[in-house]
């Protein structure tokens, strides 16, 4: 396959993951669909251990934002307001926008 098709396949395979898995958010003003996955434990460094938080990976289309999350920006669904924490580079960036959020607001 040439790299044109494997970006291709790449750019279908994540917008059928979309539209069949993803839900609503609110992000910069507008409703988007993002694919949620709870992160179950992660690593406190601050306490030395480990910690349940309520935090989601967040994957976005590239195509459905202007530019890449940035960190804390806010993100709202089911009621709740969650901050993106980490913003994520992955080797097919090109195709989706991953972030880590946690429950919260901005101050």
């Amino acid at each position: 396959m040439t790299a044109a098709a494997v970006e291709s396949f790449r750019h279908r395979s994540a917008t059928v993951a979309h539209h069949a898995h993803g839900v609503p958010v609110t992000f910069r003003g507008q409703e988007v669909r993002a694919i949620l996955s709870p992160i179950a434990i992660g690593l406190d460094l601050e306490t030395g251990g480990l910690r349940q938080g309520g935090e989601f990976r967040c994957r976005f289309l590239a195509s459905s934002l202007a530019s890449a999350p940035r960190r804390g920006e806010q993100i709202a669904f089911g009621g709740r307001t969650y901050m993106v924490m980490e913003v994520h580079q992955l080797p097919h960036s090109g195709t989706e926008h991953v972030c880590t959020i946690a429950p919260g607001s901005r101050q």
